[in-house]
């Protein structure tokens, strides 16, 4: 009797951007994955499952395993992390594909999908989802109970070491982010010209910001720079619109349970609580790997060959 093989995992993905929270999960999963031992590689967005084979005709007779053996796109990729851009040899009958939500349909053509909901389905871009799914979310908000009746935790944090305090003597002056807030009345403390938005700017430029100004406001309710923010010296706040009040967001917003002000009258919690925002984000990269191992054991199992 012939032992069956596991699967493997491709991921689809973009190009590595720092700015961008997708595309950052999606290089880590395939790093992760790696870490633990799996057989993983990215697929690059909008390269095809297959080439053309009457283009490369020529190239292929003279050596036919080329085809299935190179890269099968560009991508640019995090040197830090340990990945590696997927081959036609990657893409068999029983690859594990990762999906984000963004991707409509199943355009590598596999058999088993995996489907990570880093955002809400619907709530910024359309989404089409095909039978038999697995779904993964990336966090209680960006779950869609009524199409995937209740999906499994996956996420994975890595903070950022260029985010640190530098413990400078003088600190004055407010910087903002907008982002996914932009829909939000702007308070006056963010519509001073001396204030600083960082939307864009590097994280060593943000870094830079956010050792030298005293307060830091986020439009953008769901986003990593609230605790950087605050592991730098800045009190931090959410501009609120989304919830009713903090207990609310803190339940959809773990992370920001301590080292966060929700609205201008929640700043003594923040700056007294500011202490533990490291702790808790090297918790929850732990927890982030726990739901990795979580991940593989649930597909493999799901998507088992006989």
């Amino acid at each position: 009797m012939t032992k069956s093989r596991r699967p493997n995992y491709v991921i689809y993905a973009p190009d590595f951007d720092p700015d961008s929270g997708g595309a950052i999960f999606l290089h880590q999963l395939a790093h992760a994955l790696g870490q633990l031992g799996e057989d993983a590689s990215l697929w690059p967005w909008n390269v095809p499952s297959r080439s053309d084979t009457r283009k490369h005709l020529r190239r292929i007779i003279r050596n036919p395993g080329l085809l299935w053996q190179t890269p099968v796109g560009k991508l640019l990729r995090d040197p830090a992390m340990q990945t590696r851009i997927a081959t036609h040899k990657d893409l068999r009958s029983d690859t594990i594909v990762v999906y984000p939500e963004v991707t409509l349909g199943n355009p590598l053509q596999a058999r088993k999908i995996a489907r990570w909901l880093l955002y809400k389905p619907g709530l910024k871009d359309p989404f089409q989802f095909t039978e038999n799914e697995m779904f993964f979310r990336a966090g209680e908000m960006s779950d869609l109970p009524e199409v995937t009746g209740g999906a499994e935790d996956l996420f994975l944090w890595r903070r950022n070491p260029v985010y640190r305090d530098e413990n400078r003597p003088e600190r004055k002056g407010v910087c903002y982010m907008v982002r996914k807030g932009h829909e939000k009345e702007r308070i006056p403390e963010t519509e001073d010209p001396a204030a600083i938005c960082i939307d864009g700017l590097s994280h060593e430029e943000a870094a830079e910001v956010f050792n030298t100004c005293q307060i830091f406001y986020s439009y953008d309710e769901a986003t990593l720079y609230s605790q950087y923010a605050a592991i730098c010296g800045c009190t931090s706040v959410i501009v609120p619109g989304f919830f009713r009040d903090r207990s609310e967001w803190v339940a959809s917003h773990p992370l920001g349970r301590v080292g966060v002000a929700y609205g201008l009258d929640d700043l003594d919690h923040a700056r007294q609580t500011r202490s533990q925002v490291q702790g808790v984000l090297d918790a929850q990269e732990q927890a982030g790997l726990d739901t990795v191992r979580r991940f593989i054991s649930t597909t493999q199992a799901g998507f088992s060959v006989t």
